[in-house]
């Protein structure tokens, strides 16, 4: 009996990764377009669709809904990258983990008890809800989303490349500004992503946090639920889908970009 080749009993170790690749993403994925384009059981139809994308409204919460994600997604930038900077330029490395440890410790209360933490303490402060408060909530929540994957980056440069930099003389910031820049902006894109794509598909943070001029395309899924609209819900999600999939498309384009001109990224 001819014995299996060495392809086909490898390819038996990648079995359990196509069912669940199957079940949990392309199974879900059809039932979205069957939901989307079903029309609530009364047949196959664009009617919810074209509903969809000729409401004028529809199109401006979208809109808001990318741009509180990216006011946030960049506030976590920029105080992300010089916190990832300090801890990974901690000489103990004992004391990084002990700092990494206590920004990441409140990750692991559960996130609306934090959101409902953050609404008490800033309603004791006069802080009422809106855009703002909503921004410093996600801004808040997924700022250990920026700093992790940065500060790895940053503690993965090779030390051999900054003391080459000395030994030509060039200053500190210099070598800031042309290494380790360059070669950590792997990590800030990868982080912008990791926050960006949570925070425009949120819900609770936005109905706790927010008001009526903050409403986001995540509330407007879970209106879809809550009245039972299968198909208006449906479509909400590919919409998401497509956002978040254009978004990282984007960024594996930007860092392509970087790396055709020399490196950059």
């Amino acid at each position: 009996m001819k014995k299996p080749s060495n392809f086909n009993r490898r390819s038996l170790f990648a079995l359990p990764y196509w069912l669940y690749m199957t079940v949990f993403v392309v199974v879900p994925l059809l039932m979205l377009l069957f939901f989307a384009f079903y029309n609530n059981g009364h047949g196959f139809s664009f009617a919810e669709v074209t509903k969809y994308f000729t409401d004028s409204s529809q199109w401006a919460t979208i809109g808001r809904s990318l741009r509180i994600a990216f006011l946030a997604a960049m506030l976590c930038l920029c105080l992300g990258y010089p916190l990832a900077y300090l801890i990974a330029k901690i000489k103990s490395q004992k004391l990084q983990y002990l700092t990494l440890m206590a920004l990441v410790a409140p990750m692991w209360i559960n996130g609306l008890l934090r959101t409902i933490a953050l609404k008490d303490l800033t309603t004791l402060l006069g802080w009422a809800a809106g855009e703002d408060l909503l921004i410093l909530g996600l801004t808040i929540d997924y700022l250990p989303f920026m700093i992790m994957p940065t500060y790895l980056v940053i503690t993965g440069i090779p030390r051999s490349y900054l003391e080459v930099s000395a030994d030509l003389g060039a200053h500190p910031v210099t070598t800031f500004f042309k290494v380790e820049l360059p070669l950590s902006m792997a990590g800030l894109i990868s982080g912008f992503l990791m926050v960006f794509t949570p925070a425009v598909s949120t819900y609770y943070m936005s109905e706790y946090l927010g008001d009526q001029s903050t409403f986001m395309i995540g509330e407007q899924l879970n209106t879809m639920f809550i009245k039972d609209n299968k198909s208006g819900a449906a479509v909400i999600a590919l919409v998401l889908l497509a956002i978040v999939g254009l978004s990282v498309v984007l960024t594996n384009a930007l860092s392509r970009l970087g790396n055709r001109r020399g490196g950059l990224y």
